[in-house]
């Protein structure tokens, strides 16, 4: 026997497909933005003052990324749900940047512009 799938099942489904694709965009992201910032620190000039300011700058952003990462790996074992990633894009996209990169502020408005599309 056939069933029907109501028209707001579909969407809410498709909802979910698109909401799973803009939070593995925050997660390509943060990651390259993580392994951009290792490679910065990685050639950086030795021997490093303590009052180096870029240098520090740089600890202080890995640190950050590193921090929200690794709050994101003990997420994945969850079994999230449709607002838990609407909830999770609105949080990234409020927060500060992580970067004064011009990539990430597009990357927020395109989030915040996706996000406002979702049913909710």
């Amino acid at each position: 026997m056939r069933t029907l799938t109501s028209p707001r099942a579909i969407d809410r489904t498709e909802d979910l497909a698109t909401l799973k694709s803009l939070w593995k965009d925050v997660l390509d992201d943060l990651h390259r933005r993580k392994r951009l910032i290792d490679d910065e620190i990685g050639r950086y000039p030795t021997p490093i003052p303590r009052c180096d300011a870029q240098f520090n700058h740089l600890y202080e952003q890995r640190a950050r990324l590193a921090c929200e990462l690794d709050r994101i790996d003990a997420l994945a074992e969850k079994n999230l749900k449709r607002q838990d990633y609407i909830g999770l894009i609105e949080q990234f996209v409020a927060s500060a940047p992580y970067t004064d990169d011009a990539a990430e502020q597009r990357l927020r408005s395109r989030l915040k512009s996706d996000l406002s599309t979702v049913g909710k």
